[in-house]
């Protein structure tokens, strides 16, 4: 059995000079006996679209594959995700936050779609919250459109993201719409009054159709992030929520094959810049999960870690971890990029 750790954000970015390389000797021993590989850089979505073998349409095809793990049926109508999101003002400039900094209900949600479709008939547009933060919009046409992810946009000035393309003017202006809409919800009145940030506008992207997937790269599936769930099951590798940690990870995957574990705790932290969240974080994934699956490849309970992250991927067998010659470098050293 091998395992493949795919964690967003495992190497800090930074300038800072209050930044400390943490502790984490599992890891440095994994990362220092491995073999590396460095290939360009890419989010969670793309090496997960280009891991399942799924072609780029416009965009990566996100929304009808999540929408898949979310219970709905994409059909073979186009989809986008219209994420609801926080926009305010900040020196100047329109910044996007999006539902990691504040909570909504799903009767908040199915209370602002209905407004949408109510709004949006004519157009041919139909909203679907099939998750408090994870909302569809399902289109009778296909766009000329493409866009950029959540994920990208979230905690920078929107300008510099919004989509593109023949129909992006028409697709800016169904925003401003939709701002207007949600503005005046009796839903954000009272979540202003009660000291809630406003769901005032949402984020399109991924958009395409359901994709077909062609093989299975992976045996089994670990995970809780929505559009790995979507893959999964679209190519009918087995699929499990993420345990807690490596030891109940071990006690339930007896499958062969290569099992895919998605680790995302890092991904928000790094995302926003919060070195402290970062380096918590990255501690609970050494004693939860580095250190024991270290033990594990020890005694044969792994026959081959791998682990990605960014452009890096590293390949460590068991026989690897006897290479005492090869000696690590510090983290930081992979965010920038460096190599031997």
């Amino acid at each position: 059995m091998n395992c493949h750790l795919l964690i967003p954000g495992l190497f800090w970015r930074s300038g800072d000079d209050a930044y400390q390389e943490p502790d984490l000797p599992a890891l440095r021993t994994f990362l220092a006996r491995a073999t590396a590989a460095q290939g360009p850089a890419l989010d969670l979505e793309e090496w997960l679209c280009r891991a399942f073998a799924v072609d780029k349409q416009q965009d990566w095809p996100l929304a009808a594959l999540a929408l898949v793990a979310d219970g709905g049926s994409p059909g073979n109508d186009y989809w986008l995700r219209a994420d609801p999101v926080h926009l305010h003002v900040d020196r100047g400039q329109l910044v996007l936050a999006d539902s990691r900094a504040f909570v909504i209900t799903q009767d908040e949600a199915n209370r602002l779609t209905h407004a949408l479709n109510s709004h949006f008939t004519d157009a041919g547009l139909v909203f679907q919250a099939r998750h408090p933060e994870r909302w569809y919009l399902r289109l009778d046409k296909t766009p000329q459109l493409q866009t950029r992810a959540l994920a990208e946009a979230a905690g920078n000035n929107i300008d510099e993201f919004l989509p593109a393309g023949t129909d992006g003017i028409y697709w800016h202006g169904v925003c401003n719409e939709i701002q207007m809409v949600l503005h005046h919800h009796a839903v954000n009145e009272a979540r202003e009054a009660s000291g809630n940030p406003p769901v005032n506008s949402v984020w399109l992207w991924g958009g395409g159709r359901l994709p077909k997937i062609a093989g299975k790269p992976f045996a089994h599936v670990w995970a809780n992030e929505c559009l790995t769930k979507g893959l999964a099951l679209a190519s009918g590798a087995g699929l499990s929520s993420l345990p807690k940690n490596a030891q109940a990870w071990l006690a339930q995957s007896h499958a062969p094959g290569v099992h895919l574990v998605i680790l995302d705790s890092l991904r928000g932290a790094a995302q926003y810049r919060d070195m402290e969240r970062w380096l918590e974080n990255i501690k609970e994934l050494e004693a939860c999960w580095f250190a024991p699956l270290l033990s594990a490849l020890q005694h044969g309970d792994l026959e081959e870690l791998i682990i990605s992250s960014g452009s890096w991927s590293f390949a460590v067998s068991r026989s690897d971890l006897w290479k005492l010659w090869r000696r690590g470098k510090a983290l930081a050293d992979y965010a920038y990029g460096t190599s031997d």
